[in-house]
């Protein structure tokens, strides 16, 4: 049909409908335009529904974004985060963000174009109210928070925060907060119960916001506001705030080139004092001149306590009371020490780890020592530590920039003297530089030490059960596992070496578990340590580590080997021995080392030692020789594991776990502090075990350098039988 035939016939059409529409009444042409324009006013008012709710959360959301901002960037301000003129800000950003959540909040349950859309999306509306919800319970809980702060700090800036003398927490400070609690706890738990509504992946946002959203619904949906419910927790808070009578913590911090069961040696230390919430000037001492060097400390001619009886080296005390990897058991053993050396009773004991400090200079920044021209970073922390402390170099550069004293009939005490007063003054700067965080800081250093407190890396203890319940419950309290509800592993190192080799000894655990159908494990454990000398070591280069392997209560070791059998069981290299092999030591690859070596080389001199200021030989092997546990709860396999420069010895072991219970098998591997041992894990059942516990089991390789670890295998999916996949 031509084009122009079309045109004349759609003309018709509209001239025929146009005539029909107007011969109806008014009233039917009412109704007709209606119904036809309906479809898209409803179009139009539902976007301009979306669009207010959006603004509406949009909004909320920039209000708090601004009070973010206000508290992020004040590195090196004095000025109070309460000061009068930013807490009027706040709380204006606060009461509009709440404002915006409210409405959105009514929009949603009110608008009945939401209601009509509930049939069509209802997890989308579903998320936006739970959301709308935890907005205005997060804003009346930072609304609530301003005016406690308030409360309690109305004029104090953050330089009379610091030096001010005035109690800082006193009981009429202890009862605000109370009340500031029961009020903030019931929007916690409602906020805890929202956030298990909202669906992240049904909301119009990009991939960045949903990851953003599920990590801050995770966090809510971990918070455990019940536990903040017991009555007595604020005392408790006040007990260790000083509130009725100054408290007194020992901090000691550790180096993990010498590790120990805790994480590491403990070569310093100093009083933490609170007194009402203030903390007094504080200061590290080195432990080294008040034992080591003192013919007047108490620690002289002290042993180690039972069960620890394989302690090796004579004067015990202080600095090598961590013996046990259990944190409450150590922590105990050195209140003991500190009561016995100083004659002062302490409250408790913190110990901090080298790669807390590590990153709190990742969140810090670097810190500069300008007497020494010395920049400290998370990258050469430990470097230059050891350099000052350990380094002929460096231990004179103390003594002439510190001036110490010296005397030429006897110049090692001055360095003595000299040898951690550089430390002494990284720890000062530290402090100050702590002083002076941000509260964006603070927020990022509380959390980092939230999650230290599960790795090790920082361990608390003090002498109050109810704190020590609440670490327990979260699973901070740094102790062993004593379950009997699952399989369970720990490795568990000490470095005597007196050395700082730990840096270069890399620790492998491979681990086989067989299942059989009662639910038994068999384990044949081989723990490797790699020594690679690749640095200074700061003393002798055998490496001399007492390992102990705690298993579950009731385990039966079957066989073992690698442990040192003893020096009346002397083998090669040197005192009239023969040369030690080359390569392969003993011949079955359990020690492996470098060409021509033909001694052992120095160790450490130890009790009843019978090459004392010698070369010592090295010794045959055997099975563990410590088969009675230090830790009740667990059974334990140790003894001393010799390691020459640069070889890598194996220690090998089975034993058998009874089945725990009906549960499926589990398996809990703890991780010392400070270690990062790399695991390659292999569970599977007999055929028999994979029909009675319906799975073929699993394999793991990783390294562990975070929190323990949990392992189950997975159950066998349906309709699949036990055909046993092939190992290697």
């Amino acid at each position: 049909m031509p084009k122009e035939q079309k045109t004349t016939r759609i003309q018709q059409a509209v001239w025929q409908a146009k005539r029909c529409f107007q011969q109806l009444s008014q009233p039917i042409r009412i109704v007709l335009v209606v119904l036809l324009l309906f479809p898209l006013s409803l179009t139009m008012l539902a976007s301009l529904d979306a669009f207010v709710i959006y603004s509406r959360a949009h909004s909320g959301i920039q209000h708090l974004y601004t009070i973010k901002a206000l508290f992020s960037d004040q590195k090196g301000q004095e000025n109070s985060l309460l000061d009068t003129a930013r807490s009027q800000t706040v709380q204006q950003e606060m009461v509009a963000a709440h404002r915006d959540f409210f409405r959105l909040e009514q929009k949603l349950d009110n608008d009945p174009f939401i209601s009509l859309g509930l049939g069509l999306f209802p997890q989308q509306i579903q998320s936006l109210r739970a959301l709308s919800s935890i907005g205005i319970d997060a804003t009346d809980i930072g609304q609530k928070a301003l005016s406690t702060a308030y409360e309690l700090f109305p004029t104090l800036h953050g330089a009379q925060l610091a030096h001010n003398t005035q109690p800082l927490v006193t009981q009429q400070t202890l009862d605000i907060l109370r009340q500031g609690l029961d009020y903030v706890l019931p929007h916690m738990a409602h906020m805890r119960s929202q956030a298990t509504q909202v669906i992240p992946t049904a909301l119009p946002i990009n991939s960045s916001q949903k990851q953003q959203l599920t990590s801050i619904l995770q966090t809510l949906m971990q918070m455990h506001s019940e536990q903040l419910e017991t009555p007595d927790l604020l005392n408790a808070i006040g007990w260790l705030l000083g509130v009725n009578e100054p408290r007194t913590i020992l901090v000691q911090t550790m180096d993990r080139a010498e590790l120990r069961p805790t994480g590491g040696f403990t070569g310093q230390f100093g009083e933490l004092s609170i007194d009402h919430g203030r903390i007094a000037p504080f200061t590290l001492k080195d432990i080294g001149p008040l034992e080591e060097h003192n013919p007047d400390s108490r620690a002289q001619g002290m042993k180690a306590p039972e069960p620890f009886s394989w302690w090796p080296i004579a004067n015990w005390g202080l600095r090598d009371a961590n013996l046990s990897a259990d944190f409450p058991t150590s922590a105990r053993l050195a209140i003991k020490a500190y009561r016995h050396e100083f004659r002062k009773t302490i409250d408790g004991v913190i110990l901090i780890s080298p790669l807390l400090i590590t990153s709190a200079l990742e969140i810090l920044g670097p810190i500069t020592i300008p007497l020494y021209n010395e920049t400290i970073t998370a990258q050469n922390l430990e470097e230059r530590l050891h350099y000052y402390q350990l380094d002929n170099q460096g231990i004179l550069k103390e003594v002439i920039i510190e001036k110490v004293k010296q005397t030429p009939q006897d110049p090692q005490i001055a360095g003595n003297q000299a040898r951690k007063l550089f430390t002494r003054r990284l720890s000062n700067a530290l402090l100050e530089r702590l002083r002076h965080a941000s509260l964006n800081e603070i927020i990022l250093l509380s959390g980092e030490m939230l999650h230290t407190l599960k790795t090790r890396d920082l361990q608390i203890y003090v002498n109050n059960p109810q704190i020590q319940r609440l670490m327990i419950s979260y699973g901070s309290s740094g102790e062993i596992d004593r379950s009997s509800e699952h399989d369970g592993l720990f490795v568990v190192q000490a470095n005597l070496s007196t050395s700082k080799a730990s840096q270069y000894v890399r620790t492998n655990i491979q681990d086989t578990v067989t299942l059989d159908a009662q639910g038994g494990a068999t384990h044949l454990l081989k723990l490797r340590l790699i020594y690679t000398q690749i640095g200074p070591v700061y003393g002798f280069d055998t490496y001399r580590d007492y390992v102990r392997i705690y298993v579950p209560p009731g385990s039966k070791l079957l066989w073992g080997n690698g442990f040192d059998a003893g020096y009346a069981h002397a083998l090669c290299g040197t005192n009239g021995y023969p040369v030690c092999p080359q390569y392969n030591i003993y011949g079955d690859g359990t020690l492996m080392c470098p060409p021509n070596m033909t001694q052992s080389g120095f160790a450490t001199w130890i009790l009843n030692d019978p090459y004392y200021s010698e070369l010592h030989p090295m010794n045959r092997i055997a099975p563990p020789t410590n088969m009675e546990s230090d830790e009740p709860g667990r059974a334990m396999f140790g003894g001393w594991v010799i390691v020459p420069k640069n070889c890598n010895m194996t220690v090998a072991l089975s034993w058998y776990v009874p089945p725990a219970g009906h549960h499926p098998y589990r398996l809990l591997i703890q991780r010392q502090a400070s270690t990062r041992p790399e695991v390659d894990l292999t569970i599977q059942p007999t055929t028999e075990g994979c029909k009675a516990l319906h799975t073929t089991g699993m394999h793991f390789q990783g390294v562990m350098g975070g929190e323990d670890m949990r392992f189950t295998p997975p159950p066998l999916p349906a309709r699949e039988g036990c055909s046993m996949p092939s190992r290697a």
